[in-house]
């Protein structure tokens, strides 16, 4: 066989695996908190189906990706008492993710409580999803840690007699 036919068939052999690598991954993990509250609730129990993040594609930053998408970090169920969790940090769910920009978090939230003078009210939350738009980077072979910080102050509205709101106001803190 011809010597440059072997190499061509050599080189388009290695360029076509180096398509198979995986490309570079790190880890996300995603903590809860719930700033220090005046108000009187006793408990504001919160209940999360799955938390994803939003991937940048090409377009949307520099990154020379062309994948972009939502991707799930999180796909398990579990109630949080934003309330039991004043000042300390509740671990949510971490993932291994491709490295690159991501600009979005989404929670899905499947159920909420609010107790307040010791009667359990039903906390309705629009659309039942929280959307937090704060970009943060996946480096190669690192963590990122992210502080979910609600404020339950600021969250839980009284609408009328007996019935409640949650507007979440929440700080997204990167450690």
């Amino acid at each position: 066989m011809n010597k440059k036919l072997l190499a061509t068939i050599l080189f388009l052999g290695i360029v076509g695996l180096s398509g198979c690598v995986q490309k570079d991954t790190g880890t996300l993990a995603i903590e809860i908190t719930d700033a220090p509250s005046g108000l009187n609730i006793q408990k504001a129990l919160v209940t999360i189906s799955d938390v994803e993040v939003h991937l940048a594609g090409s377009g949307e930053d520099e990154n020379t990706t062309t994948e972009t998408g939502w991707v799930t970090v999180v796909k398990e169920e579990k109630t949080f008492d934003l309330i039991a969790i004043k000042n300390v940090t509740e671990f949510l769910g971490s993932s291994e993710l491709k490295a690159g920009k991501y600009t979005q978090i989404r929670l899905n939230v499947n159920k909420a409580l609010v107790t307040i003078d010791g009667t359990e009210h039903d906390l309705t939350i629009p659309s039942k999803t929280i959307k937090l738009i704060k970009p943060f980077n996946i480096v190669a072979n690192q963590t990122t840690a992210l502080i979910l910080d609600f404020d339950a102050m600021e969250s839980i509205q009284s609408t009328g007699k007996d019935k409640y709101v949650m507007k979440p106001t929440i700080k997204v803190i990167q450690k």
